[in-house]
């Protein structure tokens, strides 16, 4: 009687569709866990800074960017596709501490960062992105 009760159509029905919406949330992340996150460091405020990153697929669809540190003044960090004229994002960073991120469509297999000083001297910034 056990054995009927675990090997009925009911239950094996079940187990085969939770093994597919398993196996389809696999595949929808895969992309995401096979790229690397890169990590960037901006260790003079004052000075402007220009940093690439790229995917290892043949085509992205997301970039996320992350930002943390402390500045003294205020400054902006730019996200670019590579041709340099199309802007995805610009983060308006204040004075004080940093903790700023975000995640945009993107159609390129490449991304430039840029970091430009405004009015901050002195601080330290990390920036984090990931491009799939």
């Amino acid at each position: 009687m056990k054995w009927q009760n675990i090997f009925n159509i009911h239950n094996i029905a079940k187990a085969i569709i939770l093994f597919f919406i398993g196996f389809a949330s696999f595949l929808l992340m895969w992309p995401y866990w096979m790229e690397d996150e890169r990590v960037f460091e901006v260790a003079d405020p004052s000075q402007v800074y220009m940093f690439e990153d790229s995917s290892r697929s043949r085509h992205a669809d997301v970039v996320e960017a992350s930002i943390s540190g402390y500045l003294d003044g205020t400054a902006t960090v730019e996200i670019y596709y590579p041709d340099t004229i199309h802007r995805v994002w610009t983060f308006e960073l204040p004075a004080g501490r940093i903790d700023s991120s975000g995640r945009w469509d993107f159609y390129d297999r490449e991304v430039r960062i840029d970091y430009i000083p405004g009015t901050a001297k002195k601080g330290h910034l990390t920036i984090k992105t990931k491009v799939f």
